[in-house]
């Protein structure tokens, strides 16, 4: 017995020296307080495994992209690294909850994150599942949360599930995209407040530029969208005002909540 399990581990695929510094593990962040880990999980990936940063990173792309127009780059890129963390958060809540030590490696749940938010904008827009068969996204999300729920609650009701899923981080990424949206938290808002001021001379204070634009009425805003959409193509999004970004989101708003009437 003992020479057929030690065969078994020889066979047993071994952990890069990279992976092994940073997957997250639930004791190594909280008792060794090694907390880079929360974050650097979600640039590892099983090399055995291409197919998980292959959708991983298309989903990012197909998804991310049209939300980076809409934030601007530096609020998606703080957005998704919450996401990760918040999601890294999740899976270590469970972990320390059931007494489990399974590592967890992948951008899954910040790419959850990335996709609910997306589908809370245009929950209509369809997407073909296996390249062929047109789903609304609002359904795979809807299916996505049943998926990962599921192991979760049989795992908190004292069951022993081993489906190599990080379930949990999927559920924490989901739930900080369906929250972000919800509330309309800004995370460049948030960072901003924890900045320290730097000294400057006494002096008259500048009037400070609002914050957003009123949004423009209903006849003007396709009109507008189409600019701001043409604009992007000829200069980049990087090209976009503050105002201009405002305008797409509330834009976006606007087709949402006339769908759902």
């Amino acid at each position: 017995m003992e020479e057929i399990e030690a065969d078994m581990l020889a066979r047993a695929p071994k952990i890069s020296v990279v992976q092994e510094w940073l997957q997250l593990e639930a004791e190594k962040v909280v008792y060794g307080g090694q907390i880079w880990r929360l974050i650097t999980c979600a640039f590892c990936h099983d090399r055995f495994g291409i197919l998980h940063i292959v959708f991983n990173m298309l989903f990012l792309v197909w998804f991310g992209t049209a939300l980076e127009a809409m934030y601007g780059s530096r609020e998606f890129l703080l957005f998704y690294l919450t996401g990760a963390v918040l999601a890294s958060m999740a899976h270590i809540a469970l972990a320390l909850f059931t007494g489990s030590s399974y590592p967890a490696i992948g951008a899954s749940g910040a790419v959850m994150a990335v996709t609910m938010l997306y589908a809370i904008h245009f929950p209509r827009e369809r997407i073909c599942i296996f390249w062929f068969i047109p789903v609304q996204i609002r359904w795979v999300v809807l299916f996505y949360v049943i998926y990962d729920l599921h192991p979760v609650l049989l795992t908190l009701s004292g069951e022993e599930v081993h489906s190599g899923i990080a379930h949990a981080a999927h559920l924490g990424g989901l739930a900080f995209g369906f929250y972000y949206s919800w509330s309309g938290m800004r995370m460049e808002r948030i960072i901003g407040r924890f900045r320290f001021r730097s000294s400057a001379p006494v002096g008259p204070r500048p009037v400070d530029r609002p914050q957003t634009m009123p949004p423009p009425p209903d006849d003007d805003l396709g009109e507008q969208v189409d600019l701001i959409l043409q604009k992007i193509h000829e200069q980049g999004e990087a090209s976009l005002t503050e105002d201009e970004r405002e305008i797409l989101v509330a834009a976006s708003e606007r087709l949402r909540n006339r769908g759902d009437s």
